[in-house]
């Protein structure tokens, strides 16, 4: 009977990816060339890069908002004292 072996997702990722530069005859530096320049080229990509951190600095903002309102009479009394 075979053994039963239990990984994580990192280390699946990492396996996954030393393979793919070994059967590739790549190493680090030619993969990490290739996303940048695949980020710098692709103009729907950074669009939606774009539309993502939008919504991210909304959502924040939003929050941000509504703490200090909820919390707005610690901070009145502190100043009008």
């Amino acid at each position: 009977m075979g053994k039963t072996v239990i990984i994580n997702e990192s280390m699946l990722k990492r396996l996954v990816t030393e393979q793919i530069i070994v059967e590739g005859d790549l190493n680090k530096s030619d993969v990490a060339n290739a996303v940048k320049d695949v980020l710098k080229n692709d103009k729907s990509l950074n669009k939606d890069i774009e539309k993502k951190v939008k919504s991210l600095v909304a959502a924040s903002v939003n929050t941000l908002f509504r703490t200090l309102w909820q919390r707005r009479n610690f901070y009145e009394d502190e100043i009008k004292k």
